[in-house]
């Protein structure tokens, strides 16, 4: 991505009746489905990630770019959407547990591009694992050997640096991260402030000065100075940047949870407008309008469409003869191999691709944030392990 640069001119919260108005005809009761939706495609996506795990839970796939904690990590939040595979996932989770383990996934080791100093906690991690630690059953409280509080650590990082915030914003990301954060605090109990969630709402595109084709979505983020936030940019699917769909499905999903429909639903009304209308996957979504559809984003806007209580079969979602399901499941590797099961990368084609898998599964079982708390496993619900297949 390229550089921010704000340019800063629109009031927060200036909106349009006419938005607002359309999105709320499209919008049905915000309800999360009690367990995930398990399809043959997500059966097949679900057995691979597991072939992934290694017998003390590590993923290492030869060839990546991506510590071990990550890969393991990427795995286990695609195996506890289906909640299938949970020998597998029991294994990664034991790996995730060691308190070495935590610290590297959670804290900024200083190497990537984010702002925050290193060393310090980021939240989209933190939530992250306080999510999956909720859904297979552990305590965020109390996860790993030696236990950490999870939870305390996400929250002593509320306005840290800005007021309603977690963390340090980061121009790549801060609408995911705050939406995961606000997502995952609720989840365990332990509400965020008002203010939080608020700042989601007050970083949407809602009129004023802002172009028509970004109104009703998200950009990662809108840089604040004084009373005034800057400008939405459009969708730059060349450089990059803009109003983005990923954005937008992760906030979707955070105020859908808390009740923020009007919000939620100029979202959706955006959403609409980025879905592809031609092509090999016509009906799913790029990351930025009109650029290459992929799996992830595609994966992440079916979460919000559920997230809202809709279907992605109903006939709003249906262009081309297909809607954003059948794209995904076009990503699938199908041919009977090692790697049948896994999705690919919308610019890296027939290859089985970790991210895309493990993301995708978040659209193949309809799975909105936070999934469903998995049941115990006994002997007669346990499947047998899966033995590993190493692949490049």
């Amino acid at each position: 991505m390229l550089p921010f640069h704000p340019r800063v001119s629109t009031r927060i919260r200036r909106g349009t009746v006419a938005l607002v108005v359309a999105a709320l005809a499209l919008l049905a009761t915000a309800v999360a489905p009690a367990t995930a939706v398990v399809t043959p495609s997500s059966t097949r996506a679900s057995a691979w990630l597991a072939s992934q795990v290694g017998p003390t839970g590590e993923v290492n796939i030869s060839g990546s770019t991506q510590s071990p904690v990550t890969q393991t990590m990427y795995a286990a939040q695609g195996l506890a959407a289906s909640g299938e595979q949970r020998e597998a996932l029991t294994r990664a989770m034991t790996y995730l547990s060691l308190g070495a383990h935590v610290e590297e996934w959670v804290t900024n080791d200083g190497s990537g591009g984010t702002v925050a100093p290193a060393g310090s906690d980021l939240p989209e991690r933190l939530a992250s694992l306080i999510l999956l630690a909720t859904t297979t059953g552990l305590n965020p409280h109390a996860f790993g050997v030696p236990a950490t509080d999870l939870v305390s650590r996400a929250q002593a990082l509320y306005e840290l640096t800005v007021p309603g915030y977690y963390g340090y914003p980061d121009p790549y990301s801060s609408v995911q991260d705050q939406s995961l954060m606000v997502i995952a605090l609720q989840t365990v109990g332990s509400p965020p402030p008002t203010a939080a969630v608020d700042w989601i709402v007050n970083q949407q595109c809602s009129g004023g000065s802002n172009p028509a084709d970004t109104l009703g979505g998200w950009q990662s983020f809108r840089a604040v100075v004084g009373p005034l936030i800057a400008d939405c940019e459009s969708p730059d699917p060349i450089n990059y940047s803009g109003v983005d769909t990923n954005s937008t499905a992760f906030a979707i999903q955070a105020l859908a949870l808390f009740g923020r429909s009007t919000e939620a639903a100029s979202g959706i009304v955006f959403l609409r407008t980025a879905q592809a209308i031609a092509g090999d996957f016509v009906g799913g979504f790029p990351w930025f309008t009109g650029g290459e559809v992929d799996a992830n984003s595609t994966a992440l806007v079916l979460q919000s469409i559920v997230s809202v209580g809709q279907s992605p079969n109903a006939s709003a979602w249906t262009v081309g003869g297909s809607n954003p399901l059948v794209a995904l499941q076009l990503f699938q590797l199908v041919a009977p191999g090692a790697d049948a099961g896994a999705m690919f990368a919308s610019w890296n084609p027939g290859v089985a691709d970790l991210m895309a898998t493990y993301q995708g599964m978040w659209g193949l079982t309809l799975t909105a944030f936070p999934f469903p708390v998995l049941p115990s496993i006994t002997p007669d619900r346990a499947e047998p392990s899966v033995v590993p297949t190493f692949t490049g």
